[in-house]
């Protein structure tokens, strides 16, 4: 994770607001430069891929992070509570602590809990808890994917407190012990014992000024603590988000064949496949035939525009009647599996075309059969 060590920073009085990509080790020197007041930095980490696509990204002429699509990492996993009625919020943050810290048994260093100096709290879950997690394209949204997975887990909540439209990869968010501006109260950290012992009216005192983070540094986004065990419940949650993110990211597989006898399939189709190619087919076999030919033009290399030009020629040539939507259909059809298939000799309409009935005087026959041939003739 030694790559990831950058962050964007943010600030009220910076120059542009935002874009201004710096180690996150420097991010203590840019809060005190600002005198810790509405100062931000994205939770996700980025490698030096981020300089190089914000050159190549500008926006008004200025590099821009603003739709990086690169990979990241994080050390933690915000949980945001927001609410313009403080004391709902405070309900349901005890309910979220009550889950994590007394059903399972988390410790507090593994997910310190912030007041936001507004209308919420912060948890940031240390995601050494949910097992190794390594940088990806995609960890935004198993994040996203988490968060509800755990909501869902916990009962008596009030969903429509959590926001849960953090998911992208530049999102920021408030770093401790900043002042916000509409409240001028401080983002300050909060003991589990202090969030079930104090009121709305308690916390906020305790805002009026910065106080002391217990397990990370200045920027919140560096533990103290240096070994943080996994939770097993909360690694197994973790690792069917990563599952269902993956399955639905995941690009489609293309079967590629290289064609080894260019686009003539005088070259490369069997006895069989051949007189199919040269005849003219009555109604009733017209379809099953199209598909034939055009899974073994696939199996030969062929692309798909290639393969439509041929099965319209062979339409034409021997007055099959196929239409065009046919026709496209039936391409469509050959052309979408994630394998081409492969109709052998023993098919009962290619056997029909086949000239030679003794399958052994025939060269593709004996040839596919040869060991290591790479062929299995069904």
């Amino acid at each position: 994770m030694r790559r990831y060590q950058l962050v964007d920073f943010a600030a009220q009085f910076q120059k542009g607001f935002r874009n201004h990509v710096a180690p996150v080790a420097n991010v203590p020197d840019l809060m005190r430069a600002y005198e810790h007041f509405e100062c931000y930095a994205t939770y996700f980490l980025f490698s030096p891929e981020i300089l190089t696509y914000m050159e190549l990204h500008p926006i008004d002429g200025r590099p821009s992070v603003s739709g990086f699509d690169g990979k990241i990492w994080a050390p933690y996993l915000p949980i945001d509570i927001d609410s313009e009625d403080l004391d709902r919020a405070l309900v349901n943050a005890r309910r979220m602590a009550e889950f994590l810290f007394m059903r399972k048994g988390l410790s507090a260093e593994a997910c310190p809990v912030y007041f936001s100096g507004a209308k919420g709290f912060h948890f940031m879950l240390d995601t050494r808890a949910l097992g190794r997690i390594i940088p990806s394209l995609h960890l935004h949204l198993v994040f996203s994917h988490f968060r509800k997975e755990l909501i869902y887990e916990v009962s008596g909540l009030n969903q429509d407190v959590f926001d849960l439209t953090i998911k992208d990869k530049v999102r920021l968010l408030r770093l401790p012990n900043t002042v916000n501006q509409k409240t001028n109260l401080y983002k300050i950290q909060l003991l589990p014992e202090e969030l079930f012992q104090l009121s709305i009216s308690e916390i906020k005192e305790k805002a009026s000024e910065a106080r002391e983070l217990y397990f990370t540094d200045e920027t919140g986004l560096a533990a103290k603590t240096k070994s943080i065990r996994a939770h097993l419940e909360l690694e197994k949650i973790f690792r069917r988000s990563s599952r269902i993110i993956h399955r639905l990211t995941r690009k489609p597989f293309h079967y590629f064949i290289k064609a080894k006898h260019g686009t003539d399939p005088e070259k490369f189709l069997c006895p069989g496949f051949l007189e199919m190619w040269h005849s003219h087919i009555p109604a009733g076999e017209r379809n099953n035939s199209a598909i034939r030919l055009l899974s073994e033009f696939r199996r030969n290399g062929l692309s798909e525009e290639e393969a439509r030009d041929l099965i319209l020629d062979w339409n034409s040539r021997n007055s099959i009647g196929l239409s065009d939507r046919e026709l496209a259909a039936t391409l469509k059809s050959a052309y979408s599996r994630a394998y081409p298939y492969h109709f052998g000799c023993h098919d009962q309409i290619i056997h029909s075309f086949c000239p030679l009935k003794d399958t052994r005087k025939c060269d593709a026959w004996v040839k596919n059969r040869e060991p290591g041939s790479g062929f299995c003739d069904p």
